[in-house]
């Protein structure tokens, strides 16, 4: 009687543990079956977190298309992908040239992406656009690129896919974005107005496309890593502007992204926010007490000014 006294608890452990990770691989293969056979359009194809994409939708059996600026790197990844996948499961993609920032080609590129499959179930708008700096220090005519890569260019793509979709009364458009389209940080003003402009355009296509069956849905992470990550050593000394603003780059890694695209894709989820509790903070920080919110940003500015000085 003892021993099973002792026994028990590690048992019933056991037991819970394996139920979850039952309940998770079914609930996994249910995800990536809801996209079994769909056209799944990749923009930026090529970057850390499209490559991630393209492996977790083809291996799903999805029929993609996968768009990119370089045609060298998009055959490299249509090799990877069809070595390590299935070939009586999956489909070989489909290859289409595309850079977002020129946004005069982008029409005829919709037309050319309409021709590999005759249809768009998923758009998935990827292709983004950083810039660092104060704001006089950035010139008009990269405020203007940022804006075309991060906003114009999944904007004129979108509406060029969308008379399909409307016609047949289903689909999908997926927005990766960025927690800066909710919440703006100091010497990135190009890239988080074009965030929140591009949030705000999907915003309002979602209730638009309601009546049509059409989802919209946008994933915000903090910040896509790299694939070496290293984690910065703590500094509980650090100021409140290092602890509030540094924790947002403390991203997520491509794979975790890739994977939460799959299953807001499957689930049709509107909004993810992917980050942890402090960029979390920021963002109701900011919608709801703004004076404390700029207070912060305002000490970290001046903090910066003074290190300047100083060196």
């Amino acid at each position: 009687m003892g021993i099973l006294a002792v026994l028990a608890l590690p048992l019933l452990v056991l037991g819970i543990s394996g139920i979850i990770y039952i309940y998770q691989s079914v609930k996994w293969l249910l995800y990536k079956s809801a996209v079994q056979n769909k056209v799944v359009v990749i923009t930026d194809a090529i970057s850390g977190l499209g490559k991630e994409c393209s492996q977790v939708f083809h291996t799903g059996g999805a029929r993609l298309v996968l768009c990119g600026r370089t045609w060298e790197k998009l055959e490299a990844l249509y090799d990877t992908l069809i070595t390590v996948a299935d070939p009586s499961t999956t489909y070989a993609p489909k290859l289409i040239l595309l850079d977002t920032s020129d946004i005069n080609c982008i029409q005829d590129v919709a037309k050319e992406i309409l021709k590999c499959y005759g249809s768009v179930d998923v758009l998935i708008n990827n292709a983004s656009m950083k810039v660092k700096g104060a704001v006089q220090s950035i010139s008009l005519e990269l405020d203007k690129k940022i804006m075309d890569a991060n906003y114009f260019g999944p904007v004129i793509l979108t509406k060029a896919i969308l008379p399909n979709m409307i016609s047949r009364r289903t689909g999908q458009i997926v927005l990766i974005n960025s927690i800066q389209g909710k919440v703006g940080i100091p010497f990135r003003a190009a890239y988080a107005a074009s965030k929140h402009a591009a949030l705000g355009f999907f915003d309002c296509l979602r209730a638009e496309m309601e009546e049509f069956n059409i989802s919209v849905s946008t994933v915000n992470p903090t910040f896509i890593c790299s694939y070496h990550r290293q984690t910065a050593p703590a500094n509980w000394e650090a100021s409140i502007w290092k602890f509030f603003f540094r924790k947002m780059a403390y991203g997520v890694h491509p794979v975790e992204v890739a994977e939460e695209v799959l299953r807001t894709v499957s689930s049709k989820k509107q909004e993810v926010l992917m980050a942890n509790p402090i960029p979390r903070a920021a963002v109701y920080i900011r919608t709801f007490f703004p004076e404390l919110f700029f207070a912060i940003v305002a000490s970290g500015i001046r903090e910066k000014m003074k290190a300047k000085k100083e060196n």
